[in-house]
């Protein structure tokens, strides 16, 4: 299976203690990717690698590869400049700004080739909530709208593909299960997502193929109906045979 995004051997060594090893990942075009694991796992840790940042001081090896290039070597704002869009978890929005100001900032690619773009219109289409909220600053906004913003900004920058880390973290139910069903409608509509969720019940409803994350290895993998009976997720995410996850 080849992707829009992969990683051969990525490992993240941070002084002498290794945080993700050997990881081997695909995104394939128009499809949405999840990576669950328990708090700790080295979820962050892989989609920060992907993009090329890190928190702190580490050594990162291994090879990352998007659109069929090499992009080991960019620099964060390069791999952003080459369509790889992160939403990281927690703060990503300007909260003195309003909605309308935050879209605003973002500068569609010069060259569109390869790129999902989408315009503000599109945008409030895909996030309703948005158009009625447009004058108003981020602090004000409920954390569901900010997910919604942060998405939104994502997409106006033309992205071959798609990381969101933890989207749900702090929402209620019924807000994540409508975020993360309009994010569904981008994949179809073509758009790579990679998901990062905690949250691994809501994953399953949406995501294609998951990949499951033990301290900081991919210990199993396969397609969202087949990974909601696996033994591992089911005991230690759903609690409950998972049959029927994806109805």
């Amino acid at each position: 299976m080849s992707g829009v995004l992969e990683s051969s051997g990525l490992t993240v060594r941070y002084a002498g203690n290794v945080a993700l090893s050997g990881v081997d990942i695909v995104v394939p075009s128009g499809t949405m990717i999840g990576l669950v694991g328990a708090n700790g796992a080295g979820k962050s840790t892989l989609v920060n690698a992907l993009a090329g940042w890190s928190r702190g001081r580490t050594t990162i090896t291994g090879a990352v590869r998007l659109g069929g290039h090499d992009i080991t070597g960019l620099a964060p704002h390069q791999r952003v400049a080459q369509g790889l869009t992160l939403v990281p978890e927690g703060k990503n929005i300007f909260t003195e700004l309003t909605v309308d100001e935050n879209l605003a900032l973002v500068r569609p690619p010069a060259d569109r080739t390869g790129r999902h773009t989408f315009t503000v219109a599109e945008v409030f289409e895909f996030f309703p909530r948005l158009a009625e909220r447009r004058s108003h600053k981020g602090a004000a906004l409920s954390g569901g709208e900010r997910q919604m913003l942060a998405v939104g900004r994502a997409l106006l920058a033309g992205p071959r593909v798609l990381m969101l880390d933890e989207p749900s973290a702090g929402l209620a139910p019924r807000l994540i299960a409508d975020l993360l069903s309009r994010i569904r409608l981008l994949v179809d509509r073509g758009l790579p997502v990679l998901l990062v969720e905690q949250n691994v019940k809501a994953a399953l409803k949406v995501v294609d193929h998951l990949y499951l994350l033990e301290r900081g290895r991919i210990v199993g993998e396969g397609a969202a109906d087949v990974m909601a009976a696996d033994h591992r997720i089911v005991e230690a995410y759903l609690g409950t045979i998972a049959e029927g996850a994806r109805s």
